[in-house]
Parts: C-alpha cells; sequence; structure tokens
C-alpha cells in the first residue's frame, strides 16, 4: 500500500493565525479538527510534512509548540514563502485516471 505524503502549513491551518512578532507573546489556539486529521492519517502511515513561513531562527520555539500541541509528523520545513504554493507531481502511467496531488485550501483559522 502506498501511504499519502501530506503538506501541512502551521499559522492559520494548525494553530489560529498569529504575526511572527506575537508568537512568543500569544498563545497558541489549536484548530482542532486539522490537528486531529493530521494525526490520525500519520497514525495509518502517512507521511507527514509540516511547512511554514516562519523562520529557522524559531524551529526550536516551533517545535516545542507543535509538542505541546500534540501535533504529530515526520518531517518540518521552515522559511517557505507566503506567496502561493504549488505542488507538481507525476500521474502514475499504470494508473492514469488516478490524481497523485490533491489541493484542499482551508479559510484561515477555520479548520475542516
Amino acid at each position: 500500500m502506498k501511504h499519502p505524503t501530506y503538506f501541512i502549513d502551521i499559522d492559520g491551518t494548525l494553530i489560529n493565525y498569529r504575526t511572527f512578532e506575537n508568537l512568543q507573546i500569544l498563545n497558541p489556539e489549536p484548530i482542532q479538527s486539522v490537528i486531529d486529521l493530521v494525526n490520525k492519517e500519520y497514525d495509518k502511515g502517512a507521511h507527514i510534512v509540516v511547512i511554514t513561513a516562519r523562520p529557522e531562527s524559531l524551529s526550536g520555539f516551533t517545535k516545542e509548540e507543535l509538542k505541546i500541541l500534540g501535533v504529530k509528523y515526520n518531517q518540518i520545513i521552515f522559511g517557505i514563502g507566503r506567496g502561493t504554493r504549488y505542488l507538481i507531481n507525476d500521474k502514475d502511467p499504470k494508473e492514469p485516471l488516478v490524481d497523485r496531488a490533491v489541493a484542499i485550501n482551508l479559510n484561515r483559522n477555520m479548520g475542516i
């Protein structure tokens, strides 16, 4: 069985949006519906890649925040641009009708 890979943003997706200036001032407000989905998929074998525009200098703070909130993940990538994010992937020629790339756009702070 091929397990899916999820690329999950932090601010506005896993945690209610806060500006970088307020990250260490305001307590994180989890978006539980997304955290629950991520953890469920992780437990089923999915590969979870957390992505964020937060700079690498906030890596320790961010990893601790995710740990406290109970977010399960395999990798985290910092410094992703704040602009539109594109996922480009190939199709399996043996299954040409199956899309191997999917995008889900959530309204900020609204969860699933």
